[in-house]
């Protein structure tokens, strides 16, 4: 075995030297790199195919067990009316609902009694028991929506258009949230750039649950018969440096 020369030792030298530089040189092309989350948000608005009337009676009967029975009453005879319209038994929503409102006003009455002056407060309160249903039609089938609409009120409830919805919002939801992600990358790039480095590839996607399954409303479109679905994304990228 020869001995270790200084001519060996300067060689390794280089050698090691070469490599930490290569491997230095390397984590500075990559960069350095870190999580960014953001959130992006995507609505689309698209045609409604299901328009919902509320249906509603009222009694003001200050005797609360007979102005249950008489909303029953009548009621029943609002459904009957229904039906006659061709409202199915399906459209009509289970589960009818019922409430109490009050009203009360206070007023002060003043007046001169021998040359005094006299102020009496009067108070005026009134109850009015509600019962509703909700009836729940295409919203493509005009004629019929307007039929139910005079059958109610010609039965003497209270009738009217509450809103538009989908029946199925699998598609709709499903553009809402590409357009999500596509904000969610622009919000990530902006915050990248403005942070001096680079948005790389995304590394965990969560995908908020939307609200309801049968029927999704519209919380912002101004136009009649159209719904705004939602949809909204949080998103992690590599921040790279």
């Amino acid at each position: 075995m020869r001995p270790f020369l200084i001519g060996d030792y300067m060689k390794w030298s280089v050698i090691l030297f070469c490599t930490i530089a290569t491997a230095v040189l390397s984590a500075a092309a990559l960069g350095e790199s870190y999580p960014l989350t953001v959130e992006g948000i995507g609505t689309v608005t698209v045609p409604a195919d299901i328009v919902s009337i509320s249906i509603s009676v009222a009694s003001s009967n200050e005797n609360l067990s007979q102005a249950q029975s008489e909303l029953e009453e009548e009621m029943n005879s609002v459904i009957i009316a229904l039906k006659k319209a061709g409202v199915k038994d399906e459209e009509i929503l289970p589960g009818q609902g019922s409430g109490i409102s009050s009203f009360q006003s206070s007023s002060n009455v003043c007046r001169m009694v021998n040359n005094t002056t006299v102020c009496e407060n009067t108070t005026e309160s009134s109850v009015s028991l509600q019962r509703s249903a909700m009836v729940r039609l295409r919203s493509a089938d005009e004629p019929r929506i307007n039929r139910a609409l005079d059958a109610a009120r010609s039965a003497g409830a209270n009738a009217y258009v509450v809103g538009y919805g989908l029946k199925d919002a699998s598609g709709a939801l499903a553009e809402a949230r590409k357009e999500a992600l596509a904000d969610a990358r622009r919000n990530a790039a902006a915050l990248a750039e403005d942070a001096g480095g680079r948005l790389g590839k995304a590394m965990d996607i969560f995908t908020y649950p939307s609200l309801g399954t049968d029927y999704s409303y519209g919380s912002g479109s101004t136009r009649s018969g159209m719904v705004d679905v939602s949809a909204r994304v949080m998103v992690t990228y590599e921040f790279i440096l």
